[in-house]
Parts: C-alpha cells; sequence; structure tokens
C-alpha cells in the first residue's frame, strides 16, 4: 500500500481489516446490514481502483486485474440488493 502512496499505509491497511471483518459479520448477524453494507461498498470504491489497475498491466496480468474489477462490481451489486431488502 505504501508504493501506491497511500498515507499511514499500516494504520490504513488494519483500518481496512478491521472494517471488512466487522461488516462482515454484521451482515451475516443481520445486525444494522444496510450500514454494514453500505460500508462494504464504498471500502469497495476505494480499494477497487487502487488494487485493481489494469491500466498499469498488459497481458495476463491485465486479465487478471479486469477480473478484479468485476468481482468487486458483483459485490457491490449484492450489497445493493440487501440494502434494497431492507427497505
Amino acid at each position: 500500500m505504501a508504493s501506491r502512496g497511500v498515507p499511514q499505509a499500516r494504520l490504513m491497511l488494519w483500518a481496512g481489516v478491521v472494517l471488512q471483518i466487522v461488516a462482515g459479520a454484521l451482515v451475516i448477524a443481520g445486525i444494522w446490514t444496510s450500514l454494514a453494507a453500505g460500508c462494504l461498498i464504498l471500502f469497495l470504491i476505494v480499494a477497487t481502483p487502487m488494487f485493481h489497475n489494469f491500466w498499469d498491466y498488459q497481458g495476463p496480468e491485465r486479465a487478471t486485474r479486469i477480473d478484479g474489477i468485476i468481482v468487486n462490481i458483483a459485490l457491490t451489486g449484492g450489497f445493493l440488493a440487501l440494502m434494497a431488502q431492507q427497505l
């Protein structure tokens, strides 16, 4: 993360890990589901261009990065559907 210019990379790494664990547990438990799903969507919005920067790669590595983006888009759709169920 430091090589990507993230300030306080170690702290941000741990904050991201904790966010994913806590929000994921809340979704599984069905507690504050919309809030947890919204937090995970925001995490994906920030993390996706940072870690799936396909424009910097060629060949198979580029395809792998694009696959990561597609997976994150699918996750975002799932989280949005989960939020819509709560309405």
